[in-house]
Order: C-alpha cells, then sequence, then structure tokens
C-alpha cells in the first residue's frame, strides 16, 4: 500500500522540522518524538486524560471530486499499553479554511500490539471525493490510552492510491485494503483477505477451495457498452495449481450474456505470476465482471490474489493500432497467429508492450511467423497503411523478410508486398515499418515475418505488433500537360531528421532523377509527412515507376517503396514539346513528315603527312543530334501555344511516340520558320520547321504546374488584392510563380 503522489507536505509527512504542520485535537498535547519508522523524528500525542487523542493535518489539500483517495499512517507506543486502536479518518470541505465538512471517511480500526513497535500493516483509508468537496484533511486517532500515555505518528499520506490511472476497477476492489466485500465466491470457495502477503500494499484476496473441483469467485460489475475491446488482470500465486481469468459480460438487467474465457496460467507459490484475459464486449453489454476461476484437487487449497484490474484496451495499447489488443499484445494468448519452423508460446523474458510477449523457438531451416485478421476499421481503397512488428532477437541476428497481403472477402489475395531487412547486429526491440496501398477490395490483411537458414533453437521475441494508417509510400496518376502526378506519404514515420530521394525507373530498372521544387529530389530534408511533385519528364507510352526512400543521414537505417507502373497516354502522329521549369507551357504537336535525319558531327581534324599515303585523323568524341522537325498547328490556339513555349529561346524537352524508335531529348532550337499551309489568309494553319539541336538536361526546378487555371487564382485568395500580394506581373499569376 502506498500513494503514489503525498499531497500532504514533507514536514507533515515526517515532521522532521516541527509540529506546526498539525493541529491537537481533545484530549491531546503533540510534542516532535525522537522515535521514527523513517527520518529521525515523528509526531508525538500526549493524553491529557484517559482515553482517545486526535490530530488533524493544520492545512487541507485540493482534491478532486470522483478520484479515489487513500490516507494512512503509522503508529508506536512510546511505552507498551494493551488495547489501544488507531484509526485514520478524511474529511471533505467545499473551503480551504472553515466551514463544516461535507462529509466524511473513516476506515477500519486497528489493534496495536502492547509493545513499542511500529503496527504493520497501518490503518488506512481509500475513499472516493464527494460531490461538492474541493479539499480534504487527515486525522489520525488511538484510543485506549491512560492519563499522560503517549503515542507516536509517522510516515502520514493523504493523496492517490498506487492504482494504475487506466484501472477501470476502484483501487478498493483492486488491493483489499480496505475489505474483501467486493469480491464474492460463488461456487465452492471461501473468500477472505491475507495480512503482510501481497503484490502492492499490505494485504492480497485469498482463495480457499471448499472442495475438489471449479472455483468461481466474480469481482464487482463495472459499466461498459458493446464493441469495447477489454483486459482483465490479476496477480496471483499458489501451489496448488492453475488459475484462469474471465471477462463476464452482463445486460442492464445484470444478467449474463456471454463470457470471455481465459488460457490456464501456471502459478508457483514462490513468485507472483500475472495473469490475464482479453475480450470484446458483445452487443447488449451494460456491465462487465472480472471473473477468477482456479480448479482445486482437494478442499483447504489456497490461491492468492492481488492487483485485480481492467483495462480499456484503447488506452493501454499502441496508437492508432488497427489490430485487436488481442492479437497485437500477446496478454492473454496467442490468439490467431501461425508459425512454421518454429515453436512458439507466452513469455515474460521479454517484452515491448504489457507484460508478455511470444516467444519463437526455430526448429531450424526457414521460417514464418504470420497472422491473418481483420483490421477494427473497415480498409480504405488507395489509403496508405504500414504494418509494424517489434522483434526482439537476443542471440541471432537473422536477415529478415516482411510481407504484407491483402484480402478480399474470400480469403484470396489482392495484392502482395514484401521488403527485405537486415538488423546489423542491433540489439534490443527492431522492426520493419512495412508501407502499401490498399487495392479495391480489401477486407482483411495478412502480416508475415519470413526468416531463411535458421538454426535449430535460434529464439526471437514479437510483441505490439501494429497495422496502421499511413507509412512509406508512393503512387503516380496521369496529370495535365503530360506529366504524372507523384504522391508520396509516410515521409516521416521513420524519423523526421532522415532525408528522401524520389526516382523514376524504367522497364529495365535503370533509375532516373525526378526533377523538384528546386533540383532534383535527392537527399530532401523531410518537411512533412506527405510531399507531391508532378514529373513531366516522364517518358510516353511505356510502364515507368517511382521509388521513395528514406535514409539516415548519419548512420545505417533505409527503407523504400516502389508504385504501382504507369503508362502515360501517347499518340504515334504526336510529340510533346515541354519547358522544364515551366510546365504551363508544355504543348502537344502534330508531325508532320519526314521525321527528322539526324546530323552527328564528327569532330575530326585530317593531316596528310609528307611520306605516308594515309592521313592522320584526330578526333574527339562525336556530337550529338542535329535535324529538323516539321509539325502542324491548326489553330491560333495552336500558334500561340507553341510561339509561348518557343519564346524564352531556353532548353526544352521533346518527347516521342513510343513506337517511332527514337529517344526522349533535350533540345535547343534555332531559327523557326513557320509556313501557311495554304494561300489563303483566313486559313490558319501553319507548318513548322524547328531546327533541333541535342543538349545536356539542364539544371533548376519546377515553377507551377501545368493544370493551373483560372479557378485555381481564384481559390487561392479571397479577393484580388490577396491574389495580387506581392505578385509583380500577370505572367507570375498566371504560373503559380
Amino acid at each position: 500500500m502506498s500513494v503514489s503522489t503525498n499531497l500532504l507536505s514533507a514536514n507533515v509527512e515526517s515532521v522532521e522540522t516541527d509540529v506546526s504542520g498539525w493541529t491537537a485535537g481533545a484530549n491531546t498535547s503533540l510534542f516532535q518524538s525522537t522515535r521514527y519508522y523513517t527520518g529521525t523524528k515523528s509526531l508525538g500525542m500526549t493524553a491529557t486524560a484517559a482515553g482517545s487523542v486526535t490530530a488533524t493535518t493544520a492545512t487541507r489539500v485540493a482534491v478532486t471530486v470522483g478520484e479515489e483517495y487513500q490516507g494512512y499512517a503509522f503508529f508506536a507506543g512510546i511505552t507498551a499499553v494493551a488495547d489501544r486502536t488507531t484509526y485514520v479518518t478524511v474529511d471533505w470541505w467545499a473551503d480551504a479554511v472553515g466551514g463544516t465538512p461535507i462529509a466524511s471517511s473513516t476506515g477500519a480500526a486497528t489493534t496495536m500490539a502492547n509493545s513499542t513497535s511500529w503496527n504493520t500493516p497501518p490503518p488506512q483509508v481509500t475513499a472516493v471525493a464527494p460531490e461538492g468537496a474541493q479539499y480534504a484533511s487527515l486525522t489520525v486517532t488511538v484510543t485506549g490510552l491512560p492519563a499522560g500515555g503517549q503515542v507516536a505518528g509517522d510516515l502520514f499520506k493523504l493523496g492517490l492510491p498506487s492504482n494504475s490511472s487506466l484501472n477501470l476497477y476502484p483501487y478498493t476492489a483492486t488491493s483489499v485494503e480496505t475489505d474483501a466485500t467486493e469480491w464474492t465466491g460463488l461456487t465452492n470457495t471461501s473468500v477472505g483477505r491475507l495480512a503482510m502477503v501481497s503484490r502492492e500494499g499490505w494485504y492480497s484476496l485469498s482463495l480457499t477451495s471448499v472442495a475438489a473441483g471449479p472455483m468461481d469467485v466474480v469481482g464487482v460489475p463495472i459499466a461498459s457498452s458493446p464493441g469495447t475491446e477489454l483486459m482483465g488482470q490479476v496477480s496471483a500465486r499458489s501451489a496448488a495449481g492453475p488459475i484462469r481469468v474471465d471477462l463476464r459480460w452482463y445486460d442492464v438487467s445484470d444478467a449474463l450474456i456471454a463470457t470471455t474465457t481465459g488460457i490456464d496460467w501456471a502459478l508457483t507459490d514462490s513468485d507472483w505470476t500475472t495473469c490475464q484475459v482479453v475480450g470484446t464486449a458483445p452487443a447488449g453489454t451494460a456491465f462487465v465482471r472480472l471473473a477468477l476461476c482456479p480448479t482445486a484437487t482437494d478442499a483447504g487449497q489456497l490461491w492468492t490474489c492481488d492487483l485485480m484490474r481492467i483495462f480499456d484496451c484503447a488506452t493501454v495499447g499502441a496508437a492508432g493500432n488497427l489490430l485487436t489488443y488481442e492479437v497485437s499484445e500477446f496478454e492473454g494468448g496467442l490468439s490467431d497467429w501461425q508459425v512454421s519452423g518454429a515453436t512458439a508460446s507466452l513469455s515474460s523474458d521479454y517484452y515491448y508492450g504489457g507484460s508478455y510477449s511470444m516467444k519463437v523457438v526455430a526448429t531450424g531451416g526457414d521460417m514464418t511467423i504470420s497472422l491473418e485478421t481483420t483490421p477494427t476499421q473497415p480498409i480504405v481503397p488507395g489509403q496508405s497503411y504500414q504494418m509494424r512488428v517489434p522483434v526482439r532477437m537476443p542471440t541471432v541476428t537473422p536477415a529478415l523478410r516482411t510481407r504484407l497481403e491483402w484480402l478480399d472477402s474470400t480469403g484470396s489475395a489482392l495484392r502482395t508486398r514484401w521488403q527485405s531487412w537486415t538488423s546489423e547486429g542491433a540489439s534490443g526491440w527492431v522492426w520493419g515499418p512495412m508501407g502499401d496501398i490498399a487495392p479495391d477490395g480489401a477486407e482483411s490483411i495478412r502480416i508475415s515475418l519470413e526468416y531463411s537458414d535458421l538454426t535449430a533453437g535460434d529464439t526471437l521475441y514479437v510483441d505490439r505488433a501494429q497495422f496502421l494508417v499511413g507509412g512509406l509510400t508512393v503512387s503516380a496518376v496521369p496529370a495535365g500537360g503530360g506529366g504524372a502526378l507523384i504522391t508520396m506519404n509516410g515521409l516521416s514515420s521513420r524519423d523526421p531528421s532522415w532525408l528522401w530521394t524520389l526516382v523514376r525507373l524504367d522497364a529495365a530498372g535503370t533509375s532516373y532523377p525526378v526533377r523538384g521544387w528546386s533540383g532534383d529530389l535527392t537527399s530532401q530534408t523531410i518537411t512533412g509527412d506527405v510531399a507531391a511533385v508532378t514529373d513531366y519528364e516522364t517518358p510516353l507510352g511505356v510502364p515507368m515507376q517511382w521509388r521513395v526512400s528514406v535514409k539516415n543521414p548519419s548512420g545505417s537505417g533505409y527503407q523504400d517503396y516502389l508504385s504501382d507502373p504507369l503508362t502515360l497516354d501517347s499518340s504515334p502522329t504526336e510529340v510533346w514539346l515541354k519547358d522544364p521549369g515551366l510546365p504551363q507551357k508544355n504543348v502537344r504537336l502534330v508531325v508532320q513528315p519526314p521525321v527528322p535525319t539526324w546530323t552527328r558531327s564528327a569532330r575530326q581534324g585530317v593531316a596528310v603527312v609528307r611520306g605516308r599515303s594515309l592521313p592522320v585523323v584526330i578526333s574527339d568524341v562525336r556530337g550529338g543530334r542535329v535535324g529538323d522537325l516539321t509539325v502542324v498547328t491548326e489553330t491560333d490556339a495552336d500558334r500561340r501555344a507553341l510561339d509561348w513555349v518557343l519564346d524564352a529561346g531556353g532548353p526544352l524537352l521533346l518527347q516521342w511516340p513510343p513506337g517511332w524508335g527514337e529517344d526522349d531529348m533535350f533540345v535547343s532550337i534555332g531559327d523557326v520558320t513557320a509556313a501557311p499551309v495554304a494561300d489563303f489568309a483566313e486559313f490558319h494553319d501553319r507548318t513548322w520547321v524547328l531546327p533541333l539541336t541535342q543538349v545536356d538536361r539542364p539544371i533548376g526546378g519546377v515553377t507551377g504546374d501545368a493544370d493551373r487555371t483560372w479557378q485555381t487564382v481564384k481559390d487561392g485568395g479571397a479577393t484580388w488584392a490577396d491574389v495580387l500580394d506581392g505578385v509583380t506581373s500577370w505572367l507570375t499569376i498566371r504560373i503559380g510563380a
């Protein structure tokens, strides 16, 4: 028994300075005693006449209505006196000073020994602050003193008891420090309390069999609702045999409607074992009780229990986890997990969360650990998800492959992704947070860990498996201006200090940099979890993929994701002419035969040497392609679009239909001619001859996007003043620079 944070000051608690923190009651005078339970001093109380002595804290402490508080103190006789009793009282007040108590809570009296030793267990009171209470005071009382009799008190406590704030059971039921009345033996059980045998505090719950056979004890009911996942827990010890923990669900009339039955937990009489069960409230649930169910082989067998608790799994599991606590945490058993090439069992050797993990011992060779389950929320097609399965490998560091499979309503795999990982000798818990994008029709998932070439006896531990929204993914869809819109998710899912890179891959696996806002998207600083860019250099008519990767800049650590293939539309008679920095200028052009005849300059010097029949040729690398491209525009809009992309005079990207046998190239365009197709002024068709010289890919970033419209401009501000703020030209507004 202990108070997690004592609301009483240090001097009130242990009286090391003086007795000013206490006010003497009737028939009582106070002094600083040299007896002590802790420290070097204590509170001495002298009876003026035969009878009782009392002392009350001089200052009230603030409390919260509805919270459970505990008060206690230790006492010792300065001289041995028989028939003394002690108890503590908490008075509840509306005001910090003055007034009368709203209510009082008094604990059971304990009898002091006829000696000068400190009484253990100490008297205590546990009570809930009533409506209207804002303050509390602690009063201690000792009865049965003769006139002039003295007693010492020490280690005075008042505060929240040492009970997890997430525990739904009251502390009085959890730790039976007051009594065992909140536990009822239903079958074959005598219920009581044991003093000085406990996991916490000074008392424990005792269950004694009446005869051989099943035993059944239930705690008080607490409110619950359908669909709520709860964990029941007890610490137990016994030499008699195992114990089972159940959750029993009741309707509004307190009728039992269902039971979640736990596993049998093996116990010892020398140590406490944490025993648990996890279940979900069925339809119609209004209340739940924790049930303790040993099985006796004879009458008079004893099970000792403490820290009986119920937790809402939503508060104790991993935040955002879409797996149930039952399958994620291994707190009530191995649930739906399957292993091949190994044996699995519950273990408390190591755990990432809670009290247990799954211990997996390889039988040799390949090993797979898998879970097939339905998430707690429906899978959303197109949403990015990730699996995170922490693994601890204290004796071995094998290579790991994670696998994520999306299953339809029949259990058939719609899509499978896997990724390889290397632990590189890491100690502690490690995991590969693999992401993927949910396909249409996915209703459940199968997550797997795969190991190869293990030695028999290799051991690892798995705990707190997670399936979460998010994770590192990249997707590509067609965009205006002949580009592909690339969306990256989960950039910060590993660590915001990492750097990310985006590349494009062709069918042969050759990678190309993707142009971003200030240059190629390599080793970019993470500024958010999501980023999007349009890749206007994506080749036409052939499948392309994009790989996003994140890397630890200061050491090992890498993860990547490869998008599904995307093929941009192409026309067998058209090319794209694109400005790499201003995609608003990109234009699609109809080609007029003939296709270019390419010239590549030899760059040679020929020297005729006297006395030699053959010349000496000095050569350099051959030049790039040079040729003329003829295109046709049909309307004034087409003509203006081509003029706009040519106006700046810089390098442009020329993209060909895939069947032409030409590679996309950056070109510089020389003097352009535009001839009317017909000698008729109102016929606007033009034939353009574009002299092309192949050049290197220019540096720089992309400004704006090809899909920008006046509606985009309008949506950019509530008024024209907002749109024009800081803008120097209409061109800037149009391109979004």
